[in-house]
C-alpha cells in the first residue's frame, strides 16, 4: 500500500502533502527508501492519497522492523514469531 501510494502520487498530491507539512524532499527520501513517513506524516499520505490510516500505520510498522532485522538478529526472530516475514 505504501510503495504503491508512493507511485501513485502527482504532482498535486506533493503540493497538498506539502501543505499538510510535509517537505518535498521528505517525499524523495521516502520514494529512495532513505527513510519512512513519522505518525504525522503517514496521517498527511493516508489523508491526501485517500488511504486507510490504520492500515497504512501496520505497513509502516512492519517495514520499520524489517529494516531493524538487517541490522539486528533479535528484530528477525520478532518478526518470524509474527509470521509476518515475506508479506510485504
Amino acid at each position: 500500500m505504501f510503495l504503491e501510494a508512493l507511485d501513485q502520487l502527482s504532482p498535486p498530491d506533493i503540493h497538498a502533502l506539502a501543505a499538510h507539512g510535509v517537505p518535498h524532499s521528505r517525499v524523495s527520501e521516502w520514494k529512495h527508501g532513505k527513510r519512512l513517513p513519522t505518525r504525522a506524516q503517514a496521517l498527511a499520505l493516508a489523508t491526501v492519497a485517500g488511504l486507510d490510516f490504520g492500515k497504512l500505520e501496520y505497513e509502516l510498522a512492519i517495514l520499520e522492523t524489517k529494516k531493524e532485522a538487517e541490522k539486528n538478529v533479535g528484530f528477525l526472530s520478532l518478526l518470524k514469531g509474527l509470521q509476518l516475514v515475506g508479506k510485504l
